[in-house]
């Protein structure tokens, strides 16, 4: 049995080091940014502790994965959020939790408010959420963090028309993990 709760405070170093884990083993990254990202996200007032979660199978810590409000245009950042990072454990990828967890997590934003969410990532596996490429949306990233592809920064609303009044440009130099 699968549950998906908020990370207890004193759980914070182990999660960071789980990220690291599960993200040096990828080819696209050593796992530091990642493991800084959660540390610094913790430190900001973007950070919403309810929204810190993780996947638990029999006591056992499976998956993890934030969602910490993000500014656009510097405004809006009580409407959108960012996920990122996403994480499950190496043993269980390919089974379902990162899916059964983000889904969760999608229902717990849209019952606090919040209506939309940015992701950058793999096209081709967030899009089976319902996330389109962000430009759609006139959700534009920032010279200072283009992604690989502009397919590669997407969003989802979170309620009809979440994202309809809401456009701009997704500047990450808020975090230093994500500024190269």
């Amino acid at each position: 049995m699968m549950i998906i709760r908020a990370v207890k405070q004193e759980e914070y170093s182990f999660i960071e080091d789980f990220v690291y884990e599960i993200f040096k083993n990828t080819s696209y990254s050593d796992g530091v940014v990642e493991k800084s990202l959660v540390r610094e996200i913790r430190e900001k007032q973007y950070y919403i502790p309810q929204l810190d979660l993780v996947a638990e199978e029999n006591g056992e810590i499976i998956g993890h994965f934030i969602l910490s409000k993000l500014p656009i245009s510097n405004k809006y950042e009580n409407d959108i959020l960012m996920l990122s990072p996403v994480s499950v454990a190496i043993k269980k990828q390919r089974q379902g939790v990162g899916k059964f967890m983000l889904q969760e997590g999608f229902k717990l934003a849209s019952e606090r408010g919040y209506k939309g969410i940015i992701v950058e990532g793999d096209f081709r596996y967030y899009r089976r959420f319902g996330f389109r490429t962000s430009t759609e949306f006139g959700i534009y990233a920032s010279n200072k963090n283009l992604p690989p592809s502009k397919e590669n920064l997407m969003a989802m609303e979170l309620c009809k028309d979440g994202l309809k009044n809401i456009s701009g440009e997704v500047n990450y130099t808020i975090y230093h993990s994500l500024t190269h």
